[in-house]
């Protein structure tokens, strides 16, 4: 994606002296197509050995940039050099930070990264639009029977965006709580219209009253959502400067 296409909410600018407030949910753009040198020289030494196992270069260019990214981000915000900032990971996987600092989340499609940072648990996915010829089998398999009855009542391109919506809303539901695909994506409910909502959660463990989603989209060829146990939250977009 080049600049061009980018949501014109995107400011670009260096992450250094931004702050951010107990009510706000950070987005950080991060173009993957670029010299992975710079960004690439913040990894840790556990992060190089995994980088060697990457076999595709382009592979090995995007895990540069966006892990690099992430620790400069960091960084940051917490006042340190990316390379002293530390992770430790939850019972099923989820990164956090050693320190003290924001809860953050990562994804990325394409030639695209999208990093999140809020003050409480939040969960972020971005994906890349493209034609799927098995979208109505994934849909049946993993949408709850009110999703797949809504996206079915679609046609054409209106179906295709409203399919991204729902998937990225429910990615960024799961990555929220920690729980990754291990947990079911039928046995909740989120909208597939323009704005993001969580509607309904049936085993009872999470009042969808207490949630955001935020339709975070970086441009016309990806779609991206956010979700965050907080209300009324104040989204602010940033592009990555030097990318």
């Amino acid at each position: 994606m080049d600049d061009a296409a980018l949501h014109p909410s995107f400011v670009t600018q260096s992450p250094t002296g931004v702050t951010l407030a107990a009510d706000e949910l950070h987005v950080w753009v991060v173009p993957l197509h670029g010299d992975p040198e710079t960004l690439g020289a913040h990894l840790s030494r556990a992060e190089r050995q995994r980088l060697e196992r990457f076999h595709f270069a382009d592979h090995r260019r995007r895990y540069q940039i966006g892990h690099g990214a992430l620790r400069a981000i960091l960084g940051a915000y917490m006042g340190i050099e990316p390379a002293a900032v530390e992770f430790v990971q939850g019972p099923r996987g989820k990164p956090y930070l050693a320190g003290k600092g924001p809860y953050f989340n990562l994804s990325h499609s394409g030639k695209l990264a999208m990093i999140g940072l809020a003050p409480v648990e939040l969960g972020l996915d971005v994906e890349k639009v493209r034609h799927l010829e098995s979208l109505t089998e994934i849909a049946r398999k993993h949408f709850s029977p009110s999703e797949f009855e809504a996206l079915s009542a679609l046609d054409g391109d209106a179906r295709e965006l409203a399919f991204y919506r729902c998937w990225t809303r429910k990615e960024a539901y799961i990555k929220a709580i920690g729980e990754g695909l291990s947990m079911p994506l039928d046995i909740f409910d989120v909208s597939l219209c323009e704005e993001p909502k969580f509607l309904a959660c049936r085993d009872g463990k999470e009042d969808p009253s207490r949630w955001s989603m935020l339709d975070v989209s970086p441009g016309p060829e990806f779609v991206g959502a956010a979700a965050l146990r907080m209300r009324d939250v104040k989204l602010k977009r940033f592009r990555l400067a030097g990318c």
